[in-house]
C-alpha cells in the first residue's frame, strides 16, 4: 500500500470509531484541536496494530496538528529504531497539550535509547509543556527501571515544585 493510501486508511478508521459524545466532551474540556473524532487509546491501538510501524505515515500524521487522533496515533506507528534525537526534539517542540505529551512519552519517547538525554534537554526550558514532557518522560523511565540519573532528576523535580506551575504541579 502506498504512503498516501496508508494515511487515508487510518483516517477512514477514525471515522469508523468516531464518538461524538467523547469529542464534544473533549472540546468542552478545552481541547484546541479543530478535528476531534473522540477515539480512545484502545481504539487507536487497534488501528495502529493493523497498520504496523511506518515512519512516513507517522510523520504525515504528526504534521496534521489540527487532528487530535492524528497526533495520538503517530507515536504508536513510528518505528523507535528510526527516530533520531533531532527528530524527537522536533516532535517535542510541537506538542500542544498534556494528553499529546503523555501519549508521546508513553508510546514512543520512553523506548528510545536516548530518552534520558531528552529529559536533560528539556527539564529547564521556559515553556511549561516542555518541562512537563521532561518530567513525564522521567516518570516513564523510572517505572521501567531505566532511569539512571535519579538523584539529578530528583533535583529537577524539586525545582519544578518550587515553580508552582499549574501544568506540572500535579505530576
Amino acid at each position: 500500500m502506498e504512503q498516501n493510501e496508508i494515511v487515508k486508511h487510518i483516517k477512514q478508521q477514525f471515522f469508523v470509531y468516531r464518538n461524538g459524545i467523547i469529542a464534544d466532551n473533549l472540546r468542552r474540556a478545552g481541547d484546541t484541536h479543530s478535528v476531534i473524532f473522540g477515539l480512545n487509546i484502545p481504539q487507536l491501538q487497534i488501528i495502529a496494530k493493523k497498520v504496523g510501524k511506518n515512519k512516513e505515515a507517522a510523520i504525515d500524521l504528526w504534521e496534521n496538528s489540527s487532528s487530535r487522533e492524528s497526533r495520538m496515533i503517530a507515536p504508536m506507528i513510528y518505528p523507535k529504531d528510526e527516530m533520531l534525537f533531532e527528530d524527537a526534539c522536533n516532535w517535542i517542540n510541537t506538542v500542544e497539550n498534556t494528553e499529546i505529551a503523555d501519549n508521546l512519552c508513553h508510546k514512543l519517547l520512553r523506548e528510545l535509547p536516548f530518552a534520558e538525554s531528552l529529559i536533560m534537554e528539556y527539564h529547564d526550558k521556559t515553556r511549561d509543556i516542555l518541562r512537563y514532557i521532561s518530567l513525564r518522560l522521567a516518570m516513564n523511565l523510572f517505572i521501567l527501571g531505566r532511569l539512571v540519573n535519579i538523584n539529578e532528576i530528583h533535583v529537577f523535580a524539586q525545582n519544578e515544585v518550587e515553580r508552582n506551575c499549574k501544568m506540572t504541579i500535579l505530576l
